[in-house]
């Protein structure tokens, strides 16, 4: 079954479809209440049924009313062998004829029959357009009834025919919400967790096929469903009937469903069922759940709290014991199981707690083995490695081991076919995210520059795709962050600039856009070189760092200001028409007029003028826009180094005027 569907049925609706196409040993398990009998008419169409439906109105004999329902259940359920037989016509052509009333009726009685029939409700409700209609005769509450019989097949077949009555199907859920049957289902489930037999077994698979279709999709049913302690409950079923595919497997499928809920993380955290449900992993030699496992474990772990429990426990070994038994297979199942286990070692990386767990001081078997993926030839383990080490670069101890175990040349070596190909763009940013990690830490920016970096990942800078360009541009930002060097490096290169500037544009991507203007700004502070100024000034890159002053983020309007001071200051002549051209001076009164504008960002926006009006370019054009009157506003400032940056700028301008 498909886990979003919420149907019960594989790859269909219905309770009986799952159970039978589950079933691996059928001589095991009894799967039909009792041997199918003949139709005494032979059905083809609508039309054939009409005379059923008159006897069943005529006959008041309890043993034909029986053999009539047990006629009426084999022509719905002819369709499965035969597909010239429409039975969701014939289902709609018995409800038209008044058979949901005379089932009504039997089942009010609670007489014998009344198992016969919940079995012929639950196929009419396979036929979606009848799931109303049964709702709203009342057959829901009479239903519930059944689950509370001794008998163990009429709640068998009352949970079956109101898990199909509930699939997709809002008002049969709140019907049964109505008559507080998610509480009588519950107990049911719980009366029956370790009774014996074929029977108790069909039982509980069909119980929990109805407890997936009353509660999915539905917050509100899940939220009773977890008070009412569901999982424990469905933790018991784990442990005591793992080895009951088909059970295992509903079960497995409802714990899914049920966790979709956010309300649901307490109770789960405070339950032992992942724990249960990482033992049956181990337990199923036969893999018959190992997929189902593996994606619900997935869902699972996008909460970081379970992401901490589950790195607490076998998990990692059991994942990594599936990708090494698959790894070398090409079948598509292996390759699956191989694809899903390295997916959820990644996600679990992704946890600060669960990342220090698994990454064991360097010593834990998932660190170990991400590092041998990065070698493998599978395509999927190598991306789950750049992905893994990505992950455990997250500070600056990790990233110092990883770069002193030579994981920097392993990631080249990585990178370089990707590069030269244009190949698996996904593995090319997750290279570019772990370089980046692990060129944050300074101590290890000389040694990534020694390693060549940098001119390995200026190849990537021919892509037009905007993820992996972001990734490429913090990557090199880090690099020349404090390493002259490798800023003057990249800060020469006259195509780059012009590429870099081109995406400091680009609107549709404010990633790349925010991160090339600050490499720009990086540039220009950590080379302070005049000639990388100038070609950033004739790449056209004044304009963005101008427009960066009046970022959102106060960081970034700080190294625009740092970076435009020290051009102002080293070549004022040079950038002076751009500057213009690009409205700094309106900028800057802007930002000194605005009453909101940080303090410190004040502050390096006074310096900034001050280094204009040094040289006098721009000076006469910023007095004429009235920043005299505004610095003297500003030396009154509450704020006491915004008026000593004021009065400074305005003894200086004062002082200017004098001269001149």
């Amino acid at each position: 079954m498909d886990q979003e569907s919420g149907s019960v049925g594989d790859q269909g609706d219905h309770l009986d479809s799952k159970l039978q196409s589950a079933i691996i040993d059928p001589e095991k398990i009894v799967v039909t209440l009792q041997e199918p009998s003949q139709p005494e008419v032979d059905v083809k169409n609508a039309h054939d049924v009409v005379p059923l439906i008159d006897k069943l109105h005529q006959c008041s004999n309890q043993e034909e009313q029986i053999q009539l329902l047990d006629q009426l259940i084999d022509i719905l359920t002819l369709g499965e062998k035969d597909e010239s037989v429409d039975t969701e016509d014939i289902s709609v052509a018995l409800v038209d004829q008044g058979l949901l009333d005379i089932l009504l009726k039997f089942l009010c009685r609670k007489h014998v029959k009344s198992k016969k029939v919940a079995q012929l409700i639950a196929e009419i409700a396979k036929t979606e357009c009848l799931r109303e209609p049964c709702v709203e005769k009342g057959f829901v509450p009479q239903l519930l009834h059944l689950l509370e019989s001794d008998d163990i097949t009429k709640s068998t077949q009352g949970c079956r025919a109101l898990g199909n009555i509930c699939y997709e199907n809002d008002l049969g859920r709140e019907a049964v919400d109505a008559a507080n049957g998610i509480h009588t289902l519950l107990q049911l489930l719980r009366s029956n967790a370790k009774t014996e037999g074929a029977e108790s077994n069909r039982l509980r698979t069909i119980a929990c096929g109805f407890l997936l279709n009353l509660t999915n999709t539905h917050d509100l049913l899940q939220q009773k469903a977890i008070e009412d302690e569901v999982f424990g409950i469905l933790d018991q079923y784990l442990l005591h009937h793992y080895k009951e595919d088909s059970l295992c497997n509903m079960v497995l499928l409802t714990v899914g469903s049920i966790t979709e809920s956010e309300c649901c993380k307490d109770a789960l955290l405070q339950s032992t069922l992942c724990k249960s449900i990482i033992e049956v992993l181990e337990l199923d030699v036969k893999n018959f759940h190992r997929d189902t496992i593996l994606e619900l474990l997935i869902g699972l772990a996008d909460w970081d709290e379970v992401k901490d429990a589950l790195s607490e426990t076998n998990l990692s070994n059991q994942l990594i014991r599936i990708i090494q038994l698959n790894t070398g297979l090409h079948d598509d199942e292996s390759q699956q199981s191989v694809k899903m286990a390295s997916d959820l070692l990644v996600l679990l990386l992704t946890g600060d707690k669960s990342m220090e767990v698994l990454f064991g001081d360097g010593e834990g078997p998932v660190f170990v083995e991400s590092v041998k993926w990065l070698e493998s030839d599978n395509h999927h383990l190598q991306l789950s490695g750049a992905l893994a080490l990505g992950n455990f670069a997250r500070n600056d101890v990790h990233c110092q081991r990883l770069v002193e175990e030579g994981i920097v040349d392993r990631l080249l070596v990585l990178l370089k076919p990707v590069v030269d190909k244009e190949g698996n763009v996904t593995l090319l940013h997750a290279v570019l995210s772990a370089l980046r990690n692990l060129a944050i830490p300074a101590t290890n920016k000389p040694q990534l520059l020694k390693a060549g970096v940098l001119d390995a990942v200026l190849k990537v800078s021919t892509t037009d795709v905007m993820a992996v360009v972001f990734k490429l541009l913090g990557v090199l930002r880090m690099l020349v962050d404090g390493q002259e060097e490798a800023a003057m490096q990249l800060g020469m290169d006259r195509e780059f600039l012009v590429r870099l500037a081109e995406w400091c544009a680009v609107e549709e991507h404010a990633g790349v856009k925010g991160e090339a203007t600050r490499l720009l700004a990086w540039l220009v502070k950590n080379s302070r070189s005049s000639d990388v100024m100038r070609l950033i000034i004739r790449a056209e890159g004044i304009p963005h760092l101008v427009s960066m002053t009046t970022s959102e983020h106060i960081v970034m309007q700080n190294e625009a200001l740092v970076a435009l001071t020290l051009i102002t200051t080293a070549v004022l002549a040079d950038a002076a028409v751009a500057l213009k051209e690009a409205d700094l001076t309106e900028t800057i009164t802007s930002l000194l007029r605005d009453e909101q504008t940080l303090p410190e960002i004040v502050c390096n926006t006074l310096t900034l003028t001050k280094s204009i009006c040094a040289a006098g370019t721009l000076r006469e054009e910023l007095v004429a826009s009235g920043l005299i009157n505004i610095t003297k506003d500003l030396s009154k400032h509450g704020d006491q180094k915004v008026q000593e940056a004021a009065s400074s700028l305005l003894a200086f301008i004062t002082e200017m005027q004098i001269d001149r």
